[in-house]
């Protein structure tokens, strides 16, 4: 089961919809001056914030459910592997008493316990860990789930990430819930900060039409909807298929050969999966223009297909091989 970031989008009825809409400073700026100046506390209630020290935590999550907690969780399953990551970086790995299969970064993850699937889990097994707190993947894929806790009256939030928007808000309401706000702002800033470098690096050089390869058989690529699609675009390249609004939409040969990529970017998993067979491989792919002038490029699936907070060094190793010429500049 492929966990390529976010298949599902959601829609907000409150003011934190408008945020995406602005600059990155700037959604760091507003969301930076509401934390520090205490203002407007009513709409940080039913946005990515909480209350102050003492009352309860409020937050909105991706499904539009204002969740409520007493206090800041001690105890908290995480079945999103970003989102475990996330928690490692903010240094509060050790309120984590579950984990899905997937949550393998950084290693200390791997001694929390694992309760199993990350999408449909086992509510019986995840109930064992006695948490205060679960933290699943949002979408429908997970729907009964989010339905079955409610019953239950377990605490839970559900977080998408399928853009770089995504990445940015619930890194600031991670950092809330475990009172780490600081700490959220300046990792964000640090990510903001790498993907800054790509760009200088690549600025004016000539841009490659780029076919991303997020699985095979059947071809599946990065649509709009996807933040690849927007990694692409920082690593100097313009995605052929960047006018499909579908994170990832499956297209057919006919469709890719239409396009007819200058390169193709193919992800290798340390692990066996979607993406093993090559390009060259593919029946009917050797007509590719691609495929012809060697023009296929490999990058690390397992890196560059989870949005956290290494997806600075994604975009520096996908700037490398759509230009190969900035890597003493990226990769120092």
């Amino acid at each position: 089961m492929s966990l390529f970031a976010g298949r599902v989008w959601a829609s907000h009825s409150s003011w934190y919809s408008v945020i995406p809409a602005l600059s990155l400073k700037g959604r760091v700026f507003l969301l930076r001056w509401d934390f520090i100046a205490g203002v407007v506390v009513g709409l940080l209630l039913v946005s990515s914030g909480v209350q102050a020290q003492g009352s309860p935590i409020r937050v909105l999550d991706d499904a539009g459910r204002v969740v409520e907690l007493v206090r800041s969780p001690q105890r908290i399953v995480s079945l999103v592997p970003v989102a475990t990551e996330i928690l490692f970086g903010l240094g509060e790995g050790k309120r984590l008493v579950g984990r899905s299969r997937y949550d393998d970064y950084p290693l200390e993850a791997l001694a929390v316990p694992d309760v199993g699937d990350a999408i449909r889990p086992s509510i019986e097994t995840v109930l064992l860990r006695d948490p205060d707190l679960v933290i699943l993947i949002g979408g429908s894929d997970n729907a009964e789930a989010a339905r079955e806790m409610a019953r239950l009256d377990v605490p839970f939030v559900s977080l998408l990430f399928n853009t770089l928007d995504d990445l940015h808000t619930n890194v600031l309401r991670l950092g809330r819930l475990v009172g780490r706000s600081d700490e959220a702002f300046e990792m964000w800033e640090r990510i903001e900060h790498d993907l800054d470098e790509v760009r200088i690096a690549v600025d004016g050089s000539p841009r490659p039409r780029v076919f991303y390869d997020v699985g095979y058989p059947p071809a599946f690529t990065a649509g709009a909807g996807s933040y690849l699609d927007t990694l692409v675009t920082i690593a100097g390249g313009t995605n052929v298929f960047g006018d499909l609004s579908a994170p990832a939409p499956r297209v057919s040969l006919e469709a890719i050969m239409g396009r007819d990529p200058d390169i193709i970017v193919h992800p290798v998993s340390d692990g066996a999966g979607a993406g093993s067979v090559v390009p060259s491989e593919r029946p009917g792919w050797s007509h590719l223009r691609a495929v012809r002038n060697g023009s296929v490029r490999t990058v690390p699936a397992d890196l560059l297909h989870r949005l956290g907070p290494r997806i600075g060094e994604a975009a520096r190793l996908l700037a490398v091989a759509l230009h190969p010429e900035t890597r003493g500049l990226l990769l120092p």
